[in-house]
């Protein structure tokens, strides 16, 4: 029997409707990026509360990525580019077994590209997807997520405003600004385009509108002042 996508799971958990499940598929075919990314953007779901009904569904453990420091030597097991491009954050190993974090542990295909990648037995664990684009920002410099830089320059986690610069165990990034301009630039193209098609739906729908009869032109401008 195949298995149950994220949307399904969550929709059979009662926290997403079919309607909200369908609108946020047609703005992942538009955009595209992760699902559970969409939903949590569009705020259709609370980012915990999809978190939690995974889990249960799934029998997956959560993880808080915020309240751990992860070692060099685990990061350095999976690249930024893997991290970033398929939100994934490597948070541990014992023995064999790569511990991983991740918002869809439904998607086999990363979990097989981990395992050859890595050559290890690679264990999914749930984790929002916000929380795992802060901790890509974080260890690995990438992506949009807040991040919070000390007075030498480096990344800094927002609950551990101090942390000792001395420690092997966490990994700080130097701040690229040219990396975070083309960030922010790629970001506000995305707005507008969102804004020129909701601007384009919005006239059509008014068109229609006023070619049915529902409301004159004057009508609709005299609501709109």
């Amino acid at each position: 029997m195949a298995r149950k996508r994220l949307g399904e799971i969550l929709v059979q958990a009662g926290v997403l409707s079919d309607a909200q499940l369908r609108a946020a598929l047609g703005e992942q075919r538009r955009w595209g990026g992760p699902l559970g990314r969409i939903l949590v953007d569009m705020k259709l779901v609370n980012e915990d509360a999809m978190v939690q009904a995974l889990s249960h569904q799934l029998n997956f453990p959560t993880v808080n990525l915020d309240q751990r420091k992860i070692e060099l030597a685990v990061l350095d097991l999976v690249s930024a580019d893997l991290a970033d491009g398929h939100a994934v954050v490597p948070f541990n190993v014992q023995g064999k077994f790569l511990d991983v974090a991740m918002s869809d542990p439904t998607n086999l295909g990363i979990i097989d590209e981990l395992r050859i990648r890595t050559r290890m037995n690679v264990r999914p664990y749930l984790a929002g997807p916000k929380m795992i684009e802060r901790a890509v920002a974080r260890y690995y410099g990438r992506g949009m997520a807040t991040l919070h830089f000390g007075a030498d320059g480096r990344v800094v986690d927002a609950n551990d405003p101090a942390p000792d610069s001395s420690s092997p165990t966490a990994r700080f990034i130097p701040l690229d600004p040219s990396k975070e301009i083309a960030s922010l630039q790629e970001r506000v193209q995305h707005l507008e385009a969102l804004v020129a098609r909701d601007e384009d739906v919005l006239r059509k729908l008014l068109g229609l509108f006023i070619e049915k009869g529902l409301a004159t032109r004057e009508e609709i401008l005299e609501r709109i002042k």
